[in-house]
């Protein structure tokens, strides 16, 4: 029984540890996403508007 319960500690700290490893970089590509957009939306806005881009 008590092999069991080290076994689990052993299993829950490894998934803890790669569910860290796994959503700081999803974090980080998510926040690039979202930076990228926002920053294609105020480039649009900056563009003035021609009467020839219709």
């Amino acid at each position: 029984m008590q092999m069991i319960q080290s076994g689990y500690r052993g299993l829950s700290l490894v998934l803890e540890l790669s569910l860290g490893r796994i959503l700081i970089p999803a974090a980080i590509v998510v926040g690039l996403a979202g930076g990228a957009m926002i920053g294609a939306e105020v480039a649009k806005l900056q563009i003035p508007q021609s009467d020839f881009m219709r």
